[in-house]
């Protein structure tokens, strides 16, 4: 496959040292909740400094929505290097909160000659028109100026590798990368890596919400080394995965997946390699390439196995085999287990 090299936005690499490292999901978990926490407590330290009662202070609330969205945003790119943009568009919705609310506690009050209530019910209609225009915006720019992050593992040593893929919603692409990098390439909606030994990388998806309220688009291409055997395991949810291993040294494959599309074609260059597919709801393609046979078991529940029996004879319920199977140069064993689902094998 030949793996994109964005221009916009920004990128932050997944190989950079801890100080660039995007925030963990327990971190941003935690930093976001203690910013909530402060927040309260300063609307409570507010209304018992001015003394005003509920029925005037309740505007602050509103701040307090703004001032966490704001943080919970500016959370979600820490440590990722993003344009200006990027950071701009993410406070719109925090910005326009704290704004209201201020506008509304000052004219509760009386703290200010403010008619905030009075402007907006004049104005209310143009504002829900710029409301409708941000959002349509929302709607389409994070789509395609969204977080994107690149990484680059170098294969060390003459050991087999492993990568191990952690992916909820979206769309994956698994193909040939270059000679001497274990795994490379963009994820766009974020992404975190994790070393787990020499030659052993996991990657899961962690995704940046841009704009609060409106989910990041989570689109990954990645290349594996062409030249070193390795164990993948991928691990989705609903997605739309494409692995293309034939021109990879795969010999241990297993996915999970759920209500998912998936197709898989299997390693051409391998004398023997393993395929384990377990899906939920989902439809599975698994294509085999020419000159390698293969040996099929599928047990589905209320789903349905198609297989290509000019090329695979059937040798029993649910069994497949090649007829050159014993004797092949490059053979593959592929067996799939699922619920609700479409599996086919080619």
């Amino acid at each position: 496959m030949t793996l994109p090299t964005p221009s916009a936005p920004p990128v932050a690499s997944a190989g950079d040292d801890a100080a660039t490292q995007p925030m963990t999901a327990a971190q941003r978990g935690a930093a976001v909740a203690g910013t909530w926490l402060i927040a309260l407590g300063a609307v409570f330290l507010v209304q018992q400094a001015l003394d005003v009662p509920w029925n005037e202070a309740w505007p602050l609330f509103i701040v307090m929505a703004g001032v966490g969205t704001g943080i919970g945003a500016i959370v979600s790119l820490a440590g990722r290097r993003v344009s200006a943009w990027t950071v701009l568009w993410a406070l719109v919705w925090p910005i326009i909160l704290v704004v209201v609310g201020i506008l509304l506690f000052l004219d509760f009050t009386d703290l200010a000659d403010i008619d905030a209530v009075g402007f907006l019910a004049q104005w209310w209609p143009v504002a829900l028109i710029g409301f409708g225009v941000i959002v349509l915006i929302g709607a389409v720019w994070p789509a395609g100026r969204g977080v994107v992050e690149t990484i680059s593992v170098a294969a060390t040593g003459d050991g087999a590798g492993e990568v191990v893929i952690k992916f909820g919603a979206g769309t994956l692409e698994i193909g040939a990368g270059r000679s001497g990098v274990l795994v490379e390439g963009t994820m766009e909606g974020g992404g975190r890596r994790r070393d787990i030994g020499p030659n052993r990388v996991e990657l899961e998806s962690d995704v940046v919400q841009v704009v609060p309220g409106l989910g990041q688009t989570m689109r990954w291409r990645l290349g594996l080394a062409p030249d070193l055997p390795m164990r993948l395991r991928l691990e989705g949810g609903a997605a739309n995965s494409t692995l293309n291993l034939a021109g990879v040294l795969v010999t241990d494959l297993v996915v999970k997946t759920g209500a998912s599309g998936t197709r898989i074609v299997l390693p051409q260059g391998v004398e023997r390699s393993t395929a384990r597919v377990e899906a939920g709801a989902a439809q599975v393609t698994i294509e085999v390439p020419q000159g390698v046979a293969a040996s099929i078991r599928s047990t589905v529940g209320l789903g349905t196995t198609s297989v290509a029996e000019e090329r695979f004879h059937r040798v029993g319920d649910g069994r497949w085999r090649s007829p050159d199977f014993d004797t092949a140069q490059y053979r593959a064993e592929i067996e799939i287990s699922g619920g609700l689902g479409s599996m086919r094998v080619a």
